[in-house]
């Protein structure tokens, strides 16, 4: 089949390379000129894995293309996948701008088409958009969401666990199944429903797996308070099938451009409907607090609220793995209490040190491309990503490069005993380490925003 994409962000580019690598013939549009210069050279601006690779081989095999010339998306299919950024405003609410611009920039370009939303939408947008496009277009509008992890996302994509289709009733079922036959064949996981219920699907996901988050970091409070070890802890609950193990890891919070995004506009949604999310305001109170509270452990080691003429190494900057986004990532606002605190910080990371040196620019923190060299000279190194390739490294050689034998592991990704064995004073999350302990702790919520 011919298909349109539009937007070449990280939902379109990831929707448009899957779809030509099935075997579909592809055309993706974006109004940003240089993103389609570097995409036509089979370049991207975003690190996904995967994802460069499949662009290079479907451009060559002629079954994607790239383009800012909507008539000219227009004319090469009448089935258009639309994967526009809805980016939060101050209030939490959805801006949908961009979503309503392409389409109705489309409906003036074509009739009888079908219009299949990916991007992230209050629950009710799909029939107020259908409200307003002239009738006599015959334009289909249906909802499509994306359930793409950052870091594998291709791999969500081509294997999916669930598609979910809200249609239209006007449009055949025949249609979806035709597009995603090649995603599940194996499994036909496609589950077809309402618009409406589509869409708050997306959200309804996206809202559980940050509870289970932020429950688990409210419970690593409490295990610190109390001497417990929320690791046990959380083989104990993960073992029970009902619950299992996944977003279930104590660490720094939830970041990236969904969780924190979506939960928001989901509260600000119900606000209008007269209804008062408290559940979910929560998830957000506490995800806030948890870089504050990581902060005063850092303080409390070092006794002084003010940290000026310390040496901070943070090793992991994107929000998590495998990923360069750093957008909501706890990192930075971790980065900026101690800057505030007056440290020095050195900042390393694998993928997202760019974007980072695009975000925060302050005299007192500097760029690593090399993990030990952010360590060099450090009081303490703080884990704040949970990179891969920082769980097995050669401890003796990084005492020799600190200043101080002191590891933050704001992802619990260590073995207390083994850092205590090696001579380091280890500050982690909801676990009875030595140092954990003797830490002035009586009321990790009485922070200071």
């Amino acid at each position: 089949m011919n298909i349109n994409v539009i937007g070449a962000g990280y939902v379109g580019l990831v929707t448009a390379s899957c779809f030509a690598h099935s075997g579909h013939k592809v055309k993706c549009y974006d109004i940003d000129l240089e993103k389609i210069d570097l995409l036509k050279k089979g370049k991207t601006n975003i690190y996904e894995p995967q994802l460069e690779s499949l662009l290079k081989e479907n451009l060559e095999n002629n079954r994607l293309s790239f383009s800012d010339n909507l008539h000219d998306i227009c004319t090469f299919s009448n089935i258009f996948f639309i994967c526009v950024g809805t980016p939060p405003r101050g209030s939490g609410e959805a801006n949908l701008l961009a979503l309503y611009k392409s389409i109705f920039s489309i409906s003036e370009n074509t009739k009888n088409a079908f219009l299949i939303i990916k991007s992230t939408v209050p629950p009710g947008t799909c029939e107020e958009l259908s409200a307003m496009i002239d009738s006599s277009k015959n334009i289909s509008i249906s909802m499509c969401p994306e359930f793409l992890r950052e870091g594998s996302a291709v791999k969500d994509f081509l294997k999916p666990d669930r598609i979910v289709i809200g249609k239209n009733p006007d449009t055949s079922e025949d249609l979806f199944l035709t597009i995603f036959y090649p995603f599940i064949r194996e499994n036909k996981c496609i589950i077809f429903m309402d618009t409406l219920s589509a869409e708050l699907t997306k959200y309804a996901s996206n809202s559980f797996l940050a509870t289970k988050i932020s429950f688990m970091n409210e419970l690593s409070i409490y295990a610190d308070l109390k001497g417990a070890d929320i690791e046990k802890v959380r083989m104990g609950i993960g073992l029970d099938k009902r619950i299992g193990y996944e977003y279930l890891y104590p660490g720094l919070g939830f970041g990236g451009s969904c969780f924190p995004k979506d939960i928001r506009a989901l509260i600000d949604n119900a606000n209008d409907a007269n209804l008062d999310l408290k559940l979910l305001k929560s998830v957000i109170e506490i995800n806030d607090h948890q870089v504050d509270i990581f902060t005063k452990k850092i303080t409390g080691y070092f006794e002084s609220d003010d940290l000026s003429g310390l040496t901070f190494s943070i090793w992991g900057v994107s929000f998590k793995p495998n990923t360069d986004d750093i957008r909501f990532a706890p990192s930075i606002k971790l980065i900026k209490n101690l800057l505030n605190k007056g440290a020095l910080v050195k900042a390393y990371d694998p993928k997202a040190l760019d974007n980072l040196k695009e975000t925060i620019q302050h005299k007192n923190l500097s760029f690593h491309d090399i993990a030990f060299d952010a360590a060099k000279d450090s009081n303490s190194l703080i884990i704040a990503t949970e990179w891969k390739e920082f769980f097995n490294i050669d401890f003796e050689d990084l005492k020799t490069v600190l200043k101080n034998p002191v590891i933050f592991d704001g992802r619990n990704i260590y073995d207390p005993n083994l850092l205590s064995q090696k001579g380091f004073d280890y500050i982690c999350i909801g676990r009875p380490t030595k140092i954990n302990n003797m830490l002035e702790f009586s009321n990790p919520l009485n922070v200071v925003k």
